[in-house]
């Protein structure tokens, strides 16, 4: 059916009486609607009442002139207005007109209903014979129709919104576009999706005013379809006086279908609506496209330019959304530090920043070889995790603190993991591990009873199939507890003897004499080569690579290790692969002089070096750690550590000392002693003497 300007006839085209009254639901029971007046038979012109037309006219109320007009048009579809609507404003043959007619269009002008319907029943109270103008009565009822219609649109009474626009035809015309827009609403809440799109089509095809014609569209964004809405797109006009422009409903289109595939990796937007896109954050300010942009980017494997539109994004405000995007970026461009130093900031802001900030702490732990990790970042990672009770990140802490040969703390972290996921296996097979390495029986069993049957390697581990020793640590640096720990009772504590053997004391042998005859040799030559010049303080930058590696041998010959690491990292930077090597090896005996063992094991790493020195540096390395635990009273890590040690060169008096007071600290009387006695054979019969007499007076037995 072709829509046409009649007020009836769209009634029917858009509402369907018919439909319509058997659609009264639970907001009322409305009667069936009857059908409004038809125009005379015989297509005479009927009589109609201008005096509301001709009132307007005569007050020069172009917009109520308009909306008269209409009115009367829908009713009687034969009528048409004077040519020359002065024509209205008077008429010398006709009656002197009613003062209070006067006064209640005026009423009705100011859009005062309830006085008009006051003053109506006033005059029929005292003249039962008067009868106000149909065309009054008819503009008050549309009017109130109107109202009803907005109140039951607004309270969501849909079924009745559609009742009332069946009753008020009259209604249904451009003059009243939000009416039509509600019904068009009131279509799509009733599953109508068809009618609201008949109604968004009359719009189109009949209402001119532009404004109104994009709104409409506007609306039906949010009603119809998008295949609906392009079809609607169709009636835009682009020529005459005041042409459309739906540009915004394109780049609308756009935009919704480049979000679908933005969260989609599989679904692909086409190069046109990605364009729409680029063109559209070019010209706007907004947040919103540049966000949409970036996760398309990011799901469909251009990590660098989603990590450019997420910094784009929070540039514009774009708030959590954007935070989140940009450090999931910058962890898909392997830049994981970078990624959890960002979350970090933005980690309280909202629960998915939380999310995002412990699975990529989570990352950063996890990677191998462990990472070289500054303390403050790990003091900012382990009050989070504690905090949030996260089991993958406690995991991770585990682990990491286990490659740094960590083992008590990544104990701890284990359990604390099971203890917030009771099925996580890496955990307990972790747990397993590091109860094992140190020592705790008791701990070690109480894994395997209850993961034997359901962990493969756990039941390989207390078989003896397999014992892992962990990964050599990059660096190691000190990781909290998970939680305070209780331990067992500590064994009874030897009193100290006066001399007992202490870390402090402990002088490393030396095994490799021809590399340290090789050492003094290049410090010396280095001092004679720069005399005076050694001493004096400078900036290595600027030296080439030989010149930087002699300065760097100098200094470590007037014992400044830590300037010389300076000059070497600039041999590192500028020197041969042959002067690289030495400049590595000379900036990892640097660290080691000043106990920083962590330092020293990644120097030796940054160039390639003989098995002869990676033996020597091991063994140093490993030495300061067996030493640093012992003096902070860790001692199954002494023992560990110095079993690492005795893997690459034989173990030195000295050292098996330390091993054997260990032995004595932990309780295990048996295993001291042997060392003792060992250590007895070879000389250090004061020293181990002083061992044994502390083990006598813990058991009770003379053991000297």
């Amino acid at each position: 059916m072709r829509l046409v300007g009649s007020a009836i006839t769209i009634a029917v085209a858009i509402l369907g009486f018919a439909a319509i009254a058997q659609q009264t639901g639970s907001d009322g029971n409305q009667p069936p609607a009857a059908a409004p007046p038809s125009p005379p038979a015989n297509g005479s012109q009927p009589q109609v009442d201008e005096s509301a037309l001709r009132y307007f006219a005569s007050q020069g109320d172009t917009r109520r002139v308009n909306a008269e007009i209409a009115r009367l048009r829908a009713l009687y579809p034969n009528w048409s207005p004077p040519s020359d609507l002065s024509q209205l404003s008077g008429n010398p043959g006709a009656a002197a007109p009613d003062p209070l007619i006067e006064r209640l269009w005026n009423l009705y002008r100011e859009d005062r209903i309830a006085e008009v319907r006051a003053a109506i029943a006033e005059r029929q109270t005292t003249d039962s014979n008067w009868k106000p103008p149909e065309e009054l009565i008819a503009a008050l009822e549309t009017v109130e129709a109107r109202r009803r219609l907005t109140n039951a649109s607004d309270t969501g009474q849909w079924r009745t919104v559609l009742q009332v626009a069946t009753e008020a035809p009259s209604l249904l015309t451009c003059v009243n576009v939000d009416v039509l827009w509600r019904v068009a609403e009131a279509f799509a809440r009733t599953d109508q999706v068809n009618r609201t799109r008949d109604v968004y089509t009359y719009l189109l095809q009949n209402c001119a005013n532009p404004g109104e014609r994009l709104a409409t569209l506007q609306k039906a964004l949010t009603l119809l379809s998008e295949t609906q809405v392009a079809a609607l797109l169709q009636f835009e006009r682009k020529t005459g006086e005041s042409p459309d422009d739906f540009s915004s409903i394109r780049d609308e289109l756009a935009r919704r279908r480049v979000e679908r595939a933005s969260l989609d990796s599989k679904a692909t937007a086409s190069a046109e609506d990605l364009g729409v896109m680029e063109r559209v954050i070019q010209n706007s300010s907004d947040a919103g496209p540049v966000l949409i942009l970036g996760w398309y980017n990011y799901h469909h494997g251009n990590p660098a330019r989603a990590l450019e539109l997420f910094k784009t994004a929070l540039d514009r405000n774009g708030g959590t959304k954007a935070a989140e995007g940009y450090a999931m970026t910058l962890r898909a461009l392997e830049r994981i530090t970078d990624a959890e130093a960002f979350a970090d900031e933005w980690r309280e802001r909202a629960p998915e920043n939380m999310k995002i900030y412990l699975d990529v702490a989570t990352a950063l732990l996890s990677q191998d070889p462990p990472p070289r990790l500054e303390p403050q970042v790990l003091a900012r990672i382990v009050p989070v995790v504690t905090a949030q009770r996260f089991p993958d990140a406690a995991q991770a802490l585990g682990w990491y603190s286990y490659n740094t040969q960590q083992i008590r703390t990544a104990r701890d972290w284990f359990r604390t993991a099971l203890s917030w996921k009771a099925d996580d296996e890496p955990s307990a097979y972790g747990l397993a591990l590091t109860t094992q390495r140190v020592n705790d029986r008791a701990g070690f069993n109480a894994v395997v009873a209850q993961w034997r049957s359901r962990s493969q390697r756990i039941a390989d581990l207390a078989n003896g199939v397999s014992t892992p020793s962990g990964q050599q640590p990059a660096v190691v640096a000190q990781i909290p507890m998970a939680q305070p720990v209780e331990t067992a009772a500590p064994p009874v504590q030897p009193r100290p003897e006066s001399r007992q053997v202490t870390a402090d004391r402990v002088e490393t042998e030396q095994t490799f004499s021809r590399t340290e005859v090789n050492v003094r040799r290049r410090q010396t030559q280095a001092r004679s080569a720069l005399g005076r010049n050694c001493a004096m303080t400078r900036n290595p930058g600027g030296l080439t690579g030989d010149t930087a590696l002699t300065r760097g041998w100098c200094l470590m010959e007037i014992n400044r290790p830590m300037e010389a690491v300076a000059a070497f990292d600039q041999a590192l930077t500028t020197g041969s692969s042959r002067t690289r090597q030495e400049a590595a090896y000379g900036k990892s005996l640097a660290y080691l002089r000043k106990n920083l063992t962590s330092e020293a094991a990644i120097a030796a790493a940054e160039a390639p070096q003989t098995r002869e020195r990676r033996a020597e540096l091991g063994a140093s390395i490993l030495t300061q750690r067996a030493l640093a635990a012992y003096r902070d009273g860790r001692y199954v890590e002494t023992l560990l550590t110095l079993s690492e040690r005795a893997r690459i060169v034989p173990e030195q008096n000295d050292l098996l000392l330390i091993r054997g007071w260990s032995y004595l600290k932990l309780g295990r009387y048996v295993d001291a002693e042997k060392v003792f006695r060992a250590v007895q054979q070879t000389g250090y019969s004061e020293e181990a003497a002083a061992g044994l007499n502390a083990i006598a007076e813990v058991t009770g037995q003379m053991r000297y």
